[in-house]
């Protein structure tokens, strides 16, 4: 298997936390811009997309939460994170239309002329920032212990809210709360995620193992 992924992206992130969560560490890493649609990837991902999952078959998955549920169906002993149960569902969805809000508005910031004016942009902070008040009720700390399970959703949760600190700062200023911020900190201490925060990544490992 062969992931193409570039440094920063959340959805990226997810599966590569996902991975390590799960003791799945022999994938290569392929590092793309996508925005410059490069042919091996599109070859294989007309959307040119990242995170995008070639599989030993030639086969491509391409959503972060498919490649995430493909790569925990993989794996049935000694993965930490299990796939969401029926009760888990509202809050997954929490922390994914999050990561995808909040990356829309990164995105719109970037090549959109004067997009604070923008209402894609305006209409997506003011989501992120009513998401932001009421997160604490949904988002949980970490486990104490690092091989005790957890499910997507707090995983989602928390790379969600760890995109936002990264590049939308001032919403977290404005609006996530001591409580939720602290919870926040332990799951930056794990080490999936000090492996895959988008400093360690500038380093463009071949493989997830490296």
């Amino acid at each position: 298997m062969q992931l193409y992924l570039n440094d920063t992206s959340p959805f990226a992130r997810l599966v590569l936390v996902t991975a390590l969560e799960a003791g799945i560490e022999d994938i290569r890493l392929r590092w793309v811009d996508p925005w410059a649609s490069p042919d091996a990837l599109t070859a294989i991902n007309p959307f040119s997309t990242v995170p995008t999952l070639e599989l030993a078959s030639g086969q491509a998955i391409f959503e972060s939460l498919f490649i995430c549920q493909y790569l925990l169906g993989l794996c049935q002993k000694n993965k930490t994170v299990q796939w969401c149960g029926v009760d888990d569902l509202p809050r997954l969805s929490v922390g994914k239309t999050l990561m995808e809000m909040s990356f829309r508005s990164v995105v719109l910031q970037r090549f959109v002329a004067q997009a604070e004016n923008c209402e894609l942009v305006v209409r997506s902070r003011a989501g992120i920032g009513k998401a932001l008040d009421g997160i604490d009720r949904v988002f949980h700390a970490p486990p104490e212990n690092e091989a005790t399970g957890f499910s997507m959703a707090d995983l989602c949760l928390a790379l969600a809210l760890s995109y936002v600190c990264f590049r939308l700062p001032d919403l977290i200023t404005e609006r996530a709360t001591d409580n939720t911020l602290a919870k926040l900190e332990r799951w930056e201490k794990r080490r999936s995620f000090e492996r895959t925060a988008p400093q360690a990544l500038k380093a463009k490992p071949e493989t997830l193992a490296r």
